[in-house]
């Protein structure tokens, strides 16, 4: 169905994860891994901008102006999966344009007297899965009075990466996602929203008839160590975690059984931990003398003796294993070293 579409451009959460980016692979340990804190973080010449509808209403200050392609303005313009479809009127005839046609098109937004403009340099197939479903987004930013372009979206080492286009917008606060068949987020990769959906998760997607929208929730949950699902996290950036999930056939199945350390950290849901086992990252931010505070909904989620087993009564859809020795005594985690 053809709808405006609002944009909430977003540099997105950023988790640690130790999972290939391979649809369907098993998950494998990487200690080199980016993460972050921050929700919802994409910045333009400095301003954060969320939440830009596509048919000119306002929200959040910005109005998006036009979408062109070789100069001709593109209509009814729609999100399929992570894979943009629209018209052009081209010699008085329509012109249907999708995925990759859209390379070149420029997304021009106005707000606060200011005049941005997104320029799609490239749109591809994500080489780990050339045959699936996701669309990467190299999205260039105009400075309109300097004329010079940046990356709209950066990973933790400042090099500029790629986006992924997603239906609805995420809370910034809080983490929840807001369902708007209307709105899109472009969620920067090397950040939780765009990770969990390289890691399988796709929200558009289903398996077996199971919607993957709540796992993918869920999944920004785990990687954030958020417990409460109230959008505070517990981790920080190289955390090894073993992701896995009570899907038939699963996306993701752990790979740490056989490691000696390692333990269940939690089941998750999309509104945080439904179980927590006894290896929590809190001990690592205790190790690394970093103050937080308690999550007090963990006190009635400890001591459940099956967490991992995905009892349905709790409705957990992902668990994840974790070594709590990572930040004193990692090696005892990779096997390289002393148990």
């Amino acid at each position: 169905m053809t709808r405006g579409i609002w944009l909430a451009l977003v540099c997105s959460v950023v988790a640690c994860d130790v999972v290939e980016n391979d649809v369907g692979t098993a998950v494998t340990l990487r200690s080199d891994v980016g993460n972050g804190l921050q929700l919802n973080s994409a910045v333009m010449n400095g301003q954060q901008f969320n939440g830009m509808r596509m048919n000119g209403i306002n929200l959040n200050g910005m109005r998006m102006n036009n979408w062109s392609l070789n100069g001709i303005n593109l209509n009814g313009i729609n999100l399929n999966g992570s894979s943009f479809s629209a018209t052009q009127i081209v010699d008085g005839s329509p012109v249907q344009v999708s995925g990759d046609d859209l390379v070149g098109s420029l997304l021009t937004l106005e707000g606060a007297g200011e005049t941005y403009v997104l320029r799609f340099d490239d749109i591809y197939l994500d080489p780990a899965d050339p045959d699936g479903d996701v669309w990467f987004y190299d999205i260039s930013v105009q400075d309109v009075a300097e004329s010079t372009w940046s990356s709209l979206c950066y990973d933790h080492n400042g090099q500029p990466t790629q986006a992924i286009a997603i239906g609805n917008w995420w809370d910034g606060t809080t983490g929840d996602r807001v369902d708007d068949a209307g709105v899109v987020t472009f969620a920067c990769r090397d950040a939780v929203l765009a990770k969990c959906v390289e890691w399988g998760y796709r929200p558009w997607a289903t398996v077996a008839g199971v919607s993957l929208a709540d796992h993918h929730q869920a999944c920004t949950r785990l990687a954030r160590a958020d417990y409460c699902g109230d959008g505070t996290p517990h981790t920080f950036t190289g955390t090894p975690i073993d992701v896995f999930d009570a899907l038939s056939p699963a996306i993701q199945s752990p790979v740490t059984l056989t490691l000696q350390n390692w333990g269940i950290e939690a089941e998750w849901g999309p509104d945080g931990a439904v179980c927590v086992g006894e290896q929590r990252r809190l001990k690592m931010l205790d190790d690394a003398g970093i103050t937080y505070e308690y999550p007090t909904c963990l006190d009635a989620l400890d001591d459940i003796s099956t967490c991992g087993d995905f009892d349905s009564s709790r409705g957990g859809l992902l668990a994840d294993r974790y070594c709590d020795l990572w930040q004193s005594d990692p090696g005892a985690c990779d096997g390289s070293g002393p148990s």
